[in-house]
């Protein structure tokens, strides 16, 4: 499966994709974040987990590909989910530091909300943010998603809180 825009395609994550994952999750902003830097073993496991959860359900991050160059931008995708306790199909995007603040995260999650709402039929996506995220904060508005709620998510044993974000099909466009 392959979902284009205009200078970007969205492909499943593949092992070979190691190299530009370590340097798109090692990125500072992405560590901030996360918490954490991304260790050999950690891309390994994303990676893995990128693929059961396409074959699963779909659906799950993609590789974010310069159309013109060929070079890994990012990493955007639906995901089937919990966020405070109930079941979602969020929707995510990582930027390489290189090539953040050029608009790729709103043209790959626009074309993603796209295909949510008219090939899967989804009723609503949703998206978790960190308070201090303000850009991606930026991109859930520039998409239409409004603030529903909050909740902290246990990762690796710390509490991050998260703001949540919704768009219903009926809001779209």
């Amino acid at each position: 499966m392959e979902i284009k825009t205009k200078r970007l395609i969205l492909r499943p994550i593949v092992p070979e994709d190691f190299d530009a994952l370590m340097e798109i999750m090692n990125g500072r902003r992405v560590r901030e974040v996360w918490g954490h830097a991304f260790a050999p073993e950690d891309v390994t496991q994303w990676i893995e987990k990128r693929r059961k959860g396409c074959a699963e359900n779909g659906m799950d991050y993609l590789l974010a590909v310069n159309r013109e160059t060929g070079e890994p931008v990012g990493q955007a995708g639906l995901l089937k989910e919990e966020m405070d306790g109930k079941p979602v199909w969020g929707i995510g995007w990582i930027l390489g530091e290189k090539h953040q603040g050029k608009g790729y995260a709103t043209e790959s999650a626009n074309a993603l909300i796209e295909y949510a709402f008219t090939v899967m039929g989804l009723p609503e996506i949703c998206c978790d943010i960190r308070p201090e995220n303000e850009k991606s904060q930026a991109v859930a508005a520039r998409l239409g998603m409004e603030k529903c709620g909050q909740f902290v998510k246990i990762y690796r044993g710390m509490e991050m809180p998260h703001d949540i974000f919704r768009l219903k099909r009926e809001n779209w466009k």
